[in-house]
């Protein structure tokens, strides 16, 4: 992991470790996490600087495949924000399942 990664991932470990029980999949899920918020930064920037598409030499606009690679990043970071929210209830739920006895 690179440095950025590796910070990114040390600040996602000290989130979920206050929510409880960090597990060693959940540790891979993290790390994957990690690297894949890094990447999207990189990809992002590169985006913002030289837009989604390109001329190609037959002079038909192609999608850049880093547009492609942004996309697929964020499918799977959705995946994975998803599986550790189903791992670790958020504050919210927990409020709501200590006031569901005082409203049903």
């Amino acid at each position: 992991m690179a440095r950025a990664q590796q910070a990114r991932y040390l600040e996602l470990l000290n989130e979920y470790m206050m929510r409880g029980e960090v597990t060693s999949e959940l540790k891979s899920l993290m790390k994957t996490l990690a690297c894949i918020e890094i990447e999207e930064d990189n990809l992002q920037a590169y985006i913002n600087k030289n837009g989604t598409c390109y001329t190609a030499p037959s002079g038909h606009n192609k999608q850049r495949p880093e547009w492609q690679q942004l996309r697929d990043n964020r499918q799977r970071k959705t995946a994975i924000v998803t599986a550790l929210n189903r791992a670790y209830p958020t504050s919210q739920k927990l409020v709501e399942d200590e006031n569901a006895g005082y409203f049903s």
